[in-house]
């Protein structure tokens, strides 16, 4: 898991100044969080139930996990959660029990693992949810120690944050230092003028300025943004 305090942020600031520092964080955090499933939590009775309730991971960190080449691991976390995901496919085109007697009705829901996964919510990924967790006490901590010298020439020195964090950060704190939001607007001003240069043919085609822009745009490839739309199966 990480840590996030000052330092922390800092070391990112300084050690990531040619992308964005906190999506670099997370992959970072991210390659620790699966280290730690594979080698500590799978096969632990607490992990596999946390994964079975939150119906596994979304498609995207499933992928991740696959990219780890460990057949075990998978078997061990997806065995159990193909069995109950048929099972709650089965139960949806079951007709109810209409003439069940009353006095046998069960009014309360069961809360078991596999219960709560059926009705798991889009968002219930447990690795999303902590980068999600990640994400604010990166931002919170630089918002808060904001007026630190070291933190400030640090973050002048790289790229600055893309743009979905920097949103982020605006949507947690409402309005970004001014160093921070004149950094943001160099960097921006800049990006469009070199895009505007490539499309106009004063750049070589071999420029990967377009990769920039897009990576400013989405953040990198690896990310994952939570808007809510994995597809998940539904009870």
């Amino acid at each position: 898991m990480a840590h996030i305090d000052y330092h922390a942020v800092l070391e990112a600031l300084q050690n990531h100044q040619d992308r964005c520092p906190l999506c670099c964080f997370l992959e970072k955090a991210e390659d620790s969080y699966f280290d730690s499933l594979l080698y500590s939590w799978v096969g632990t009775e607490g992990f596999q139930d946390r994964f079975l309730a939150a119906n596994g991971f979304c498609p995207a960190h499933a992928h991740h996990l696959r990219e780890q080449n460990d057949g075990v691991a998978v078997a061990m976390l997806y065995a159990p959660l193909l069995k109950h995901r048929l099972r709650w496919q089965q139960n949806r085109h079951r007709l109810p029990r209409l003439f069940r007697p009353l006095g046998r009705l069960k009014l309360r829901r069961n809360q078991g693992p596999a219960a709560r996964g059926s009705r798991a919510s889009l968002r219930d990924c447990p690795l999303c949810e902590q980068i999600a967790l990640w994400e604010t006490h990166f931002l919170h901590n630089l918002f808060r120690h904001q007026k630190e010298l070291p933190l400030q020439e640090a973050f002048r020195s790289g790229t600055g944050l893309c743009l979905p964090h920097f949103e982020r950060l605006l949507w947690g704190v409402g309005k970004a230092p001014a160093w921070l939001s004149h950094h943001q607007d160099e960097r921006v001003r800049t990006l469009q003028e070199s895009v505007e240069e490539y499309a106009s043919g004063s750049q070589g085609r071999n420029s990967t300025v377009w990769r920039e822009l897009l990576e400013y745009m989405e953040g990198p490839a690896r990310a994952v943004r939570h808007t809510g739309h994995r597809r998940r199966f539904r009870s």
